[in-house]
């Protein structure tokens, strides 16, 4: 994972600069193109379970910044734990943007995804090769859990992407001395400084290039003490500034910067929940699940040719430098993974949680993929090779398109895709499919010419939706003067069936036909099409009277 100066010594063959050039133009061209894309299309995603209060947090915090706020406020049990740099961002850009303020924080959270998928092929790119960079922005973009919690997921996405960020620059550690030049040091504290104002979790980075540093120290058998403590003192530099960095945005850890971040990342291993999560078909409390269940929901969640590539990659290295990175990719990738199952780690919703994993997985997809197709000697084999992969990706683009905008539910074949991962798995967990429900119903009070009232479960999902839609208004379901009910399609195994089999006037459904959510009628509906009809048959009569 790091510079190997004498790799660059070697001379380069003409066809393969030119293969290089080629590859980044593509590159560029792929990630300039893609901003956009994903920009514009996050409008299509609805309101997710926590954003009103990621939004008010966020609120809180950027009032703290600009001295509206006292630090003691975050005091109180609960949300103070979070950093709130994402947050705040979108608090201070839904006052400067003249649009909904869910809307706004969809565009910030699509941007944060590009960055992540940019920096995932950089990653590659510099591990492996060009191609593999190209092949690795591919790969990662169409992700369809990966590009789906680009558009909406305010915790886990936006720390997913700077930690790709920040394990780009710690790969730029030189092998040999000066190991961490004070260009290189900058880089590296301010993406970890980045990665720490989202999530806790980016002190797992840090101890990822303490370890680094100290292996290159014994590779490199570096016994001149003035530079091991220079580089001590480097390192040490690099974790107090990633410390104070980090916690600007964060009011509670920012009074103790160099221990709280710590507290929060023990707290955070096992978070005091303890719902139901629905696994194989049986129900869990979310602090007793199988050691496996993590491991399982990758094997499920991710596309069949980024497992299939991942697996390829320890057995298509070049020379030892290449070994190595692997090694410590694999490392990256699999020690989170092991501690949350040593710990006994809170999960559920899938492995939203873990989601900074896959954009590692995807790193070794590429230098997979890109290894066997350099490897591979018969032609034949070759093209074999390049195309399941092109199958594997057409399979991915797919999905992405026809699933819009639900591609969080994607379930590989492994357990036949999210029709038979049905009463089997969560699927929407966090209701991104309620706003189809209400802009159904926006366009039913078009068709009426009447403001109507719209109800649901979750209740905090329909009203936040609503406020896009001025057709509607929001009504309690209790009060029973609702037209329209959206129900979300989650809950205890033995009650989703019921909520399928009951009529629905609308289903937001997956294209294998999961159902994952319902709209239905309302009580107020029928009072509605009655008063209809009078005013129709009295303009009938009218008309007859008149001819």
């Amino acid at each position: 994972m790091t510079d190997d100066s004498s790799s660059r010594s070697e001379p380069v063959e003409p066809a393969a600069g030119r293969s290089a050039v080629i590859a980044g133009r593509t590159f560029v061209a792929l990630a300039a193109v893609l901003l956009p894309v994903m920009v514009l299309v996050s409008f299509d995603y609805g309101v997710t379970w926590d954003e009103l209060s990621r939004h008010r947090y966020g609120m809180r915090v950027w009032d703290f910044v600009r001295g509206l706020e006292p630090r003691s406020a975050f005091l109180e049990t609960g949300g103070h734990v979070y950093p709130g740099l994402f947050d705040s961002l979108c608090a201070a850009l839904a006052n400067w943007i003249p649009l909904n303020r869910f809307v706004v924080r969809h565009m910030a959270n699509a941007t944060f995804g590009w960055i992540g998928i940019v920096y995932c092929g950089r990653l590659a790119r510099r591990l492996f090769g060009p191609w593999a960079g190209v092949l690795g922005l591919v790969l990662l973009a169409l992700s369809p859990r990966y590009f789906a919690h680009s558009m909406n997921n305010p915790k886990d996405l936006p720390f997913a992407a700077m930690s790709v960020v920040a394990l780009y620059y710690i790969s730029t550690v030189s092998a040999r001395w000066p190991y961490v030049p004070p260009s290189t040091a900058i880089k590296i504290a301010v993406s970890l400084a980045l990665a720490l104002g989202v999530r806790v979790g980016a002190l797992l980075y840090l101890g990822y290039f303490g370890v680094l540093v100290a292996v290159l120290l014994v590779l490199d058998r570096c016994t001149n003490w003035r530079r091991l403590a220079g580089t001590a003192m480097t390192v040490a530099a690099i974790a107090i500034a990633t410390l104070l960095l980090g916690t600007v945005f964060w009011p509670w850890a920012g009074g103790k910067p160099l221990t709280r971040p710590f507290e929060a990342l023990l707290g955070a291993a096992n978070y005091p929940w303890n719902g139901g999560v629905l696994f194989m078909g049986a129900e869990y409390p979310a602090q007793e699940l199988p050691w496996y269940y993590a491991p399982w929901w990758f094997a499920i969640s991710a596309p069949p040719v980024v497992l299939a590539g991942a697996a390829l990659s320890p057995f298509f290295t070049m020379n030892r430098a290449d070994t190595l990175r692997r090694a410590g990719l694999w490392v990256v990738a699999i020690a989170p993974l092991a501690a949350t199952i040593i710990m006994s780690s809170t999960l559920y919703d899938g492995v939203r949680h873990l989601l900074f994993i896959y954009p590692v997985l995807v790193v070794l997809a590429a230098g997979g993929w890109t290894g066997l197709l350099r490897r591979l000697r018969p032609p034949g084999w070759r093209v074999g090779a390049a195309l399941a992969l092109a199958a594997g990706m057409a399979g991915m683009l797919i999905f992405v398109v026809r699933s819009h905008p639900n591609q969080v539910v994607y379930f590989n074949v492994f357990v036949g895709g999210p029709r038979d991962a049905f009463r089997q798995y969560e699927l929407d967990y966090w209701g991104n499919c309620m706003l189809q429900g209400v802009r159904w119903g926006a366009a039913m009070a078009r068709a009426y010419g009447a403001r109507l009232t719209i109800a649901g479960d979750p209740e905090h999902l329909v009203s936040e939706n609503l406020e896009r839609f001025p057709e509607l208004e929001f009504g309690e379901g209790s009060e029973n003067r609702h037209h329209f009910e959206v129900k979300l399609v989650r809950g205890a195994r033995h009650s989703l069936r019921t909520i399928v089999s009951n009529p629905a006037l609308y289903r937001v459904e997956t294209p294998d036909g999961a159902v994952l959510c319902t709209v239905r009628h309302g009580p107020a509906l029928g009072e509605l099409d009655e008063d209809r009809r009078r005013a129709a048959a009295r303009e009938a009569t009218l008309r007859a009277a008149r001819w």
